[in-house]
């Protein structure tokens, strides 16, 4: 059987990443305008409402906002990992393309 020479190459595509970046600030600022609209229409209802049935229903809207926070949270901590992960492989790329120019000089030996 004949020896193979084939070297497989694979090519991070930093694009995506940039995308998935700038998507997800979309995203988180839609997802903040959407919050933003259910808060007003329901601080607008409940200077209408008056009751024990308002009570509660603010009581089931501060939990919901709450839980809605998190949310945006947890996408926003999203967003920071994938951008520390496109910015350190961009850094790596960069020193990697030094090291290339001058292989032998004092930052590309092993000595």
């Amino acid at each position: 059987m004949a020896e193979s020479n084939v070297v497989n190459i694979r090519c991070a595509d930093v694009g995506k990443l940039e995308k998935f970046e700038s998507d997800s600030n979309d995203a988180i600022k839609e997802f903040n305008r959407i919050k933003t609209k259910f808060k007003d229409i329901n601080d607008t209802l409940l200077t209408k409402w008056k009751g024990a049935g308002a009570d509660q229903y603010k009581t089931e809207v501060d939990h919901i906002l709450e839980k809605i926070g998190s949310v945006s949270e947890v996408l926003e901590a999203i967003n920071n990992s994938v951008k520390s992960i496109k910015d350190t492989y961009n850094q790596i790329d960069e020193d990697l393309g030094k090291f290339n120019e001058n292989p032998t000089s004092e930052e590309g030996s092993d000595s």
